[in-house]
């Protein structure tokens, strides 16, 4: 009996899958350079948090092709020999990213925000080209601000996939958290998702590093527009775990990061020594 539930669930899923439209795998999953594209579009509307920072959506992302990219969060800063600012970043939990980048500002940075800004706590995504100068630093070409990162990224184990009979194309995905203070979520997937797996072999049961818009909706559970979907990787030893996402709620107080040198961000006050 067992084994015919398992056959049963394994043949529900290759049907979702192939009704979602499956795409092909980028070449270089370590690295993700999508093209710039459309955003998916949400599923029942999803409302934004009234207290938090306008939403980054996928429209207003900057996008540099053929550039390296860095998912993180800005942990500490210093000032270089050039004057420039440079970013000290620790990648996205669960991804396969490098474990630390950091990230020269210089002139000829673009941002799709408010520099002035930025602050430690901040999760960016930074593309940017060439090879490390002498000290391990990159020079950022275009940085994004995606607000927090346990507002866009999401770890879990896929549960099941699901198509809405009255569209052609798309599907979504239930995952279950891999944290026990986290929660179910529901992902819509659309032509604009980005995958860097094989999407056709996806399986319940697979673990999963979700990139999603910080707009959810107030269901239970609550579902966003998948960006981007990869395999999940285990953090290595001494590494944060995956932040808990958590379900929009009404009024609730967001994380707002404080500008460089602000008395609210009292750490930026002073270059951190390297």
């Amino acid at each position: 009996m067992k084994k015919l539930l398992t056959l049963l669930l394994a043949l529900t899923t290759a049907a979702s899958l192939a009704a979602c439209g499956a795409p092909e795998a980028p070449a270089e999953p370590s690295e993700p350079t999508p093209s710039a594209s459309e955003p998916a579009e949400e599923s029942s509307e999803p409302e934004e948090n009234e207290a938090e920072p306008a939403a980054m959506s996928g429209q207003d992302r900057l996008s540099v092709a053929d550039a390296s990219r860095f998912l993180g969060t800005v942990e500490d800063f210093a000032v270089d020999d050039a004057g420039q600012t440079v970013l000290l970043m620790r990648r996205a939990a669960g991804s396969n990213l490098p474990r630390e980048l950091k990230v020269t500002l210089t002139e000829d940075t673009n941002y799709s925000f408010d520099s002035a800004q930025l602050g430690n706590g901040a999760f960016l995504e930074v593309y940017y080209g060439g090879e490390p100068d002498e000290t391990g630093a990159v020079d950022a070409i275009a940085v994004n601000d995606l607000i927090s990162e346990d507002l866009v990224v999401y770890n879990g184990t896929l549960v099941e996939i699901t198509t809405d009979p009255e569209k052609e194309e798309g599907c979504s995905l239930l995952l279950d958290p891999l944290t026990e203070d986290g929660m179910q979520y529901v992902f819509h997937v659309d032509e604009s998702t980005q995958f860097y797996l094989d999407f056709a072999s996806l399986k319940a049961g697979d673990k999963l590093h979700v990139i999603h818009s910080p707009a959810s909706t107030r269901s239970l559970p609550p579902q966003s527009a998948a960006w981007e979907i990869s395999p999940y990787t285990e953090p290595e030893t001494g590494e944060l775990s995956a932040p808990a996402a958590e379900a929009p709620a009404n009024g609730g107080d967001a994380l707002v990061e404080a500008p460089l040198g602000s008395p609210e961000n009292p750490i930026a006050s002073e270059p951190a020594a390297e």
